[in-house]
This record gives C-alpha cells, sequence and structure tokens, in this order.
C-alpha cells in the first residue's frame, strides 16, 4: 500500500491466509438443500480433527499400549454435520422450519444424515481439488487426519 492508500500490484496479487467465512448450498433429494461453510477455519479444521477419539482405554494402559486411541465414529460423524451445516430447507411434521442445532442433527433420519453427509463429501472433494489448503474430513477415517476440519458446533441462521 503506498502512502496514499492506493493498493499497490504488488500487494493486490497477496493471497488471502484467513478461511472464507462464506457459505454454499448443496442440494439434496426432494428439493431440500443445506447450506454449509464454504471452509473451515484452521481452529475448526483441529477440533474436528480431535473429534470422536476418546483416548486410551484403561485396559491398554495396564498393558503399556498407550499409544493406542479409540475412535468414536458416531462421535466424529455428528461433530462433522455440527461443524459445517449452517442451515437447511427442513421443516417439522407440523410444516414450521427446523433450525440447526446439535439436537437437530442428531434427530435426523440415519438416510437423511448420510445424504447430507455424501454431499459434504463432494464439496470437501471439490474443495482439495481446487487446492483448497483447508479443506478435508471428508470421511470418517478423516478423524485422525492433520487435514481434517475442526468443529466450531452447530452452524447459526444467516
Amino acid at each position: 500500500m503506498t502512502t496514499n492508500g492506493a493498493v499497490t500490484a504488488e500487494k493486490a496479487k497477496k493471497r488471502n491466509r484467513f478461511a472464507d467465512g462464506g457459505q454454499t448450498r448443496l442440494a439434496l433429494s426432494d428439493g431440500d438443500w443445506v447450506a454449509v461453510r464454504k471452509e473451515l477455519t484452521y481452529g475448526q479444521q483441529r477440533r474436528l480433527a480431535a473429534a470422536g477419539l476418546s483416548g486410551v482405554p484403561t485396559a491398554l494402559a495396564e498393558r503399556g499400549e498407550g499409544e493406542k486411541l479409540t475412535i468414536d465414529l458416531a462421535q466424529y460423524d455428528i461433530e462433522r454435520l455440527c461443524t459445517w451445516v449452517i442451515d437447511w430447507s427442513f421443516t417439522g411434521a407440523d410444516g414450521e422450519p427446523v433450525y440447526v442445532s446439535r439436537e437437530a442433527i442428531e434427530a435426523l433420519h440415519p438416510d437423511t444424515a448420510a445424504e447430507i453427509q455424501a454431499a459434504l463429501d463432494r464439496h470437501v472433494e471439490a474443495l482439495e481439488g481446487k487446492g483448497g489448503a483447508t479443506g478435508a474430513g471428508g470421511s470418517a477415517s478423516a478423524a485422525t487426519s492433520p487435514s481434517a476440519r475442526s468443529s466450531a458446533g452447530a452452524g447459526t441462521r444467516s
């Protein structure tokens, strides 16, 4: 930036080193959609990477096998949706909108949760294909991956 505040060509070329705080809609069956984060922040990525890790079982620790961690994939999958999903088009039996929350995510029909996970997998794969440095968390095995996304909890309506 020059002394008068003009952006120089050199400064204009610099990449943004912060995660995009935006969102994108992913189409689901029956005309429904979910709005997810465009990408996760470093903090969200790291928290999600640790989700589902529940430590060394006592029996393993007593045998000196403390390097083995237990993984709760169900906890990871729920945390993944809580981290990524910001909004959706879902309504309850009364026709009223159901807001995104951990409780609502846990109450989803398993088929719906699987459909959201599959759509999210495609979104994350697209991020990674574009060289997205913050994209990951595509599968349950990413729970221990350094590139897995982290959780800030359920999203808020925008």
